[in-house]
């Protein structure tokens, strides 16, 4: 059953009409905030990104900037399959793919770019990798950048490993000098 509450307003009286009190009010909360900032400035909660890096909880998900993981051998896990940039909504993942040239069954990315000026952060590239060869987990949070291929993360940049994982020594510079596979 529905019930009707009656609220009883009362009328407003001169000062409230007018809107001056209020309109005090809020200038005595700005103002002491203004002169408490002024001559105590420590105090305030002020973080100068990126400079100082924004402390992120311990054990929270976050999606944070893109890596590409590389296994033990140094190779890329990704086999440029290409689901990552499918499943991306906004069409910032640019791969192309080569052939090792011992094993045409296997490719690997030639080229792996991610735009961060249009990546919404949605991780939907990390789902859809059935090599598990993408990951956002790096705890940088991508920041600004004072031209447009600051934001352009290519493979170099993308190619590394998190403390504990695998070494990744020389991931980039094997790929360049043509891998051939484990020895």
């Amino acid at each position: 059953m529905i019930g009707v509450k009656k609220i009883n307003n009362k009328p407003m009286d001169l000062l409230e009409r007018i809107y001056l009190w209020e309109i005090a009010r809020g200038l005595s909360v700005t103002m002491r905030h203004f002169f408490r900032n002024l001559f105590n400035p420590k105090a305030m909660p002020t973080i100068q990104y990126p400079e100082e890096p924004i402390p992120l909880a311990g054990n929270a998900k976050f999606r944070t900037r893109h890596r590409l993981k590389v296994r033990a051998d140094g190779s890329p896990k990704c086999v440029a399959c290409f689901l990552c940039a499918t499943a991306c909504p906004a069409y910032c993942i640019k791969i192309e793919a080569a052939e090792y040239p011992d094993n045409p069954v296997e490719k690997y990315p030639a080229s792996f770019e991610v735009d961060l000026s249009r990546c919404v952060m949605c991780g939907m590239c990390v789902e859809a990798c059935p090599e598990d060869a993408i990951a956002m987990d790096t705890k940088e949070i991508p920041g600004g950048s004072l031209s447009r291929s600051g934001l352009m993360m290519d493979k170099n940049t993308l190619l590394r490993n998190l403390p504990g994982e695998p070494s990744t020594l020389g991931a980039a510079n094997r790929l360049a000098n043509g891998y051939r596979g484990v020895k």
